[in-house]
């Protein structure tokens, strides 16, 4: 069996609807609410609206905010205990360009044990992904999309829930490959994804560059866990990433200050976490 996890905060009325891509195609919908509000009634609504039903979700309500680890755990652990082997992961805002659910279930006839998530091709318009024949075995993948192996998560430790929003999907396939098990993106899945607000460098009338841009408590978030990737894992490409939100913050961002004061504050954060991690590492070691 295969579940479906999404976590909402404080939703659009057309995340409601992204739900409707892949409830026809999975067994359980988990929905995940961080919100203020309750919005149960409003997910079912749209469900019923296309599907005259809407008897495959289970909504649950945290309106403290548990963050993204901590309810993405709390739907795999739901998942496990329905009987589920699989779970999809959605963020509120992807949608599908192709049914990911149906390649997924192709691979899965003749996948190997050591096969801990399945990827699709992440859309978007600062990506120049696209769709091809076959599949490659990648570092990591972000979260969204991903059809994760329950049983391989849980033997794992799944999300490590101090990362809060992210990090998360780059620490957990670094675990799951250092454990020796396998990241795999499938061609033919595509999902459209958003991860920031796009903005452009114009030189003359031609666009040279686009970048991402987040709120500021975003990018002290981003910081936080990057710095404590970089420390666990000492990986070249997260060490690139830290020093390239550095320059967009000082190069392209208005109101500098600010974006400079947070990431200062997520640095600091990561560094102080990958301390205590390092401590409990010891002490277990030892």
């Amino acid at each position: 069996m295969i579940s479906s996890i999404v976590v909402l905060y404080e939703p659009k009325i057309e995340e409601y609807m992204y739900i409707c891509d892949y409830y026809g195609d999975v067994d359980i919908v988990y929905v995940i609410d961080n919100s203020k509000k309750n919005n149960k009634a409003s997910v079912e609504r749209t469900i019923i609206d296309k599907y005259n039903d809407c008897e495959k979700i289970r909504y649950f309500h945290f309106p403290e905010n548990v963050g993204l680890c901590k309810a993405l755990n709390f739907g795999m652990s739901h998942s496990r205990k329905s009987g589920c082997d699989w779970a999809l992961l959605m963020d509120a805002d992807s949608s599908f360009v192709t049914n990911i659910i149906s390649v997924y279930r192709k691979k899965l006839k003749d996948i190997n044990s050591n096969v801990a998530v399945l990827a699709p091709v992440h859309i978007h318009d600062r990506s120049k992904a696209k769709q091809y024949q076959g599949e490659k075995e990648l570092k990591w993948a972000m979260t969204s999309g991903c059809l994760y192996n329950i049983s391989i998560f849980e033997a794992l430790g799944g999300f490590m829930e101090e990362l809060f929003v992210d990090g998360l999907d780059i620490d957990y396939c670094y675990k799951a490959r250092k454990a020796g098990y396998k990241v795999i993106e499938c061609g033919n899945a595509l999902l459209r994804h958003y991860p920031a607000a796009t903005k452009e460098v114009v030189i003359f009338g031609k666009v040279i560059l686009k970048y991402g841009v987040s709120s500021p408590q975003r990018y002290r978030m981003q910081a936080r866990s990057l710095v404590w990737l970089i420390r666990r894992y000492r990986q070249f490409p997260d060490f690139v990433r830290y020093c390239w939100k550095w320059f967009k913050v000082l190069f392209f961002f208005e109101n500098k200050k600010e974006y400079i004061k947070e990431m200062q504050a997520g640095s600091k954060e990561g560094a102080k976490l990958a301390k205590k991690q390092d401590m409990i590492h010891s002490s277990l070691d030892g």
